[in-house]
């Protein structure tokens, strides 16, 4: 439909398939607070910042933008803020999308 967009949340290795030309993407990763942000956590916590990191190192190069989670309103509103600008702004995409 014109005027919409999908939002997905996938698995890191769909990536892979979803980052070409027939969908040119736009991909936002939500990190994990850092800890040293957060007076009160738990084991839980401590295991999503190290998988958030390791997701970050590893495919890092298929994100454009980075958000870091630290709180619910300002999440959100820069990811609000970051559609708006996709929607606005001319994008760079891989050469080879276009040929």
């Amino acid at each position: 439909d014109l005027g919409k967009m999908a939002i997905l949340d996938v698995e890191p290795q769909a990536l892979k398939v979803l980052r070409t030309a027939e969908f040119t993407p736009y991909v936002v990763f939500l990190a994990a607070p850092s800890l040293k942000n957060i007076s009160d956590y738990d084991g839980n916590l401590e295991r999503l910042v190290r998988d958030s990191d390791m997701l970050l190192k590893a495919y890092r190069h298929f994100f454009d933008l980075v958000i870091v989670n630290n709180g619910i309103e300002e999440t959100i509103g820069k990811l609000q803020a970051a559609i708006d600008e996709v929607y606005v702004t001319p994008q760079w995409i891989p050469v080879n999308w276009v040929y």
